[in-house]
C-alpha cells in the first residue's frame, strides 16, 4: 500500500527484475508505459509472475501456478496480522516512504 512516486518506479521495477533473474527467472515481457508499466516473467517450474505499476503508483504482484493436483487445504490457524482497511477495492495507496515515495529520482550508486 506504499504511494511510489513516479520518479521511484523504474528503480522498484529494476530491483524486482534483478531479483527475479538472479533466482533464475525468465523475464518473458516488458510493457514500457510511462503510465503504467509492467513486467512478466516465468519460472523454470512454470510458474508466471507479473509486477504492474496501477493507478497513484501501487504496484500489484500476481502469480499463476501451473497445472496441480486438486488437494483439500486447512483454514487458516491464525487471525490475519494487517489492519482492516476501509474502503472498495481496490485500495488505494496511503503509506509514505520516505525512500519510494520521494518525489526525486533516486541517489546514483
Amino acid at each position: 500500500m506504499t504511494v511510489v512516486s513516479k520518479e521511484r518506479r523504474g528503480s522498484l521495477l529494476g530491483v524486482v527484475e534483478r531479483n527475479w533473474k538472479g533466482r533464475g527467472y525468465q523475464v518473458t515481457s516488458v510493457r514500457a508505459s510511462e503510465e503504467l508499466p509492467a513486467m512478466y516473467a516465468s519460472t523454470p517450474e512454470g510458474f508466471r509472475m507479473r509486477v504492474a505499476v496501477a493507478g497513484e503508483g501501487q504496484f500489484f504482484f500476481s502469480i499463476t501456478t501451473p497445472c496441480f493436483a486438486e488437494s483439500d487445504v486447512a483454514d487458516p490457524k491464525t487471525p490475519p496480522n494487517t489492519p482492516h482497511r476501509e474502503g472498495g477495492y481496490p485500495q488505494r495507496p496511503d503509506i509514505h516512504d520516505d525512500f519510494w515515495s520521494a518525489p526525486t529520482p533516486p541517489p546514483r550508486t
